[in-house]
């Protein structure tokens, strides 16, 4: 019997079909991903499973169990699948260890020596012993996380729930969560993910599941569906996954911003130290003075990077449509800040006019 049985489920707010006669059966064991466009139902889908959204239309079974906000016995239910929610969650005014135990000792009616216990360990497996007192607005961002898993585990689920665990994260600290909730699929915990991180569900989904169309539109193994996926909605969107457009505004961007935008994509993909310091040698050296430099005329510029999936060779190209002549030879433009460029990140700089301006394509 599977744990998790979704039978044809359906969900309509009123403004349209969010997902329409989705079936799907999760094994124990299995770490399942659910990938796709924003707006596709991966969050909705998952909130069904646990009875936070109640369906259209349709039927989710846990271990044989009815899942809906109507079943009497719907809490019990939820004891054993635990939710780890983008934005962590914890309680403010409760320290870290009386986050943990909180649930335990209220809903299991563990002792109190017992859930310190536990939570003592789950805080060593979580990478985050010897902040028992600290307050929640002590921590960063991945710590919270880190310990909104940790509460989680205390609970003893049989099925763990992630909703996009990585996204509210600066991308420093994507990589300390994503680690322990891969140990945790290592483990043989069954865990069900929405993510948008491709790297991530390469390396620690069993299954992949492409949510579009209003339902389950591909799945299979990371090999299957992220190197050789069969449809074409799913080819269109795993390269749109590796590319990152941004439009950079004289007037209304801040160009500073764009450092930590582009940093926080290239930390999904494989990545070298060079290549990192290249984003801020870019913005310092060559897009700040084209948009701030004395009478350059320049009032947007356009920037697209296109990511390998599984090299470290990735391709930027910057647009500047109001350029009247080449942008790497204009008076303001230090040669020296071009060689800091080049040096930076071994680029390639080469340079295309076009009747609108500009392009700069780099070989990162």
């Amino acid at each position: 019997m599977s744990i998790i049985s979704v039978k044809d489920l359906s969900m309509d707010y009123g403004s349209g079909i969010i997902f329409k006669d989705v079936s799907l059966d999760i094994e124990k064991g299995e770490s399942v991903f659910l990938i796709g466009n924003s707006g596709c139902g991966k969050s909705t889908l998952l909130r069904c499973m646990n009875g936070l959204a109640k369906p259209t239309s349709g039927e989710v079974y846990f271990s044989g169990q009815s899942v809906s906000p109507d079943n009497d016995d719907i809490d019990s239910i939820r004891c054993h699948m635990g939710m780890v929610y983008q934005h962590f969650n914890l309680f403010s005014h409760l320290n870290v260890l009386e986050n943990i135990i909180l649930a335990p000792m209220m809903v299991l009616k563990r002792s109190k020596a017992d859930a310190i216990s536990e939570a003592t360990k789950l805080l060593e497996r979580v990478a985050m012993s010897g902040r028992e007192n600290a307050m929640p607005s002590e921590l960063s961002g991945g710590q919270k996380q880190r310990i909104a898993i940790a509460r989680t585990l205390a609970m003893h689920p049989d099925v763990i729930l992630f909703d996009e665990p990585t996204s509210a994260l600066d991308p420093t600290m994507v990589e300390e969560v994503e680690n322990v909730i891969s140990n945790l699929c290592d483990e043989g915990m069954t865990c069900v993910i929405v993510t948008h991180d491709m790297s991530f569900v390469r390396k620690s989904a069993s299954r992949v599941i492409f949510m579009a169309e209003n339902g389950i539109y591909e799945q299979g193994t990371p090999d299957e569906l992220l190197g050789n996926p069969k449809k074409l909605l799913t080819r269109r969107f795993l390269y749109h996954s590796r590319m990152l457009e941004i439009l950079i505004d004289k007037e209304h961007k801040d160009i500073f911003s764009l450092n930590s935008q582009v940093k926080k994509f290239l930390n999904k993909f494989k990545h070298t130290n060079t290549q990192y310091e290249f984003v801020s040698s870019l913005c310092d050296e060559l897009l700040y003075p084209m948009l701030y430099g004395d009478n350059t005329g320049i009032d947007t510029i356009g920037l697209r990077l296109i990511c390998s999936e599984n090299s470290t060779e990735h391709t930027m190209l910057i647009s500047i449509p109001q350029a009247k002549s080449d942008p790497l030879e204009w008076p303001y433009t230090d040669p020296l800040n071009l060689k800091m460029l080049e040096h930076y990140a071994s680029v390639i700089l080469s340079k295309e006019s076009n009747d609108s301006g500009y392009d700069i394509y780099i070989q990162m």
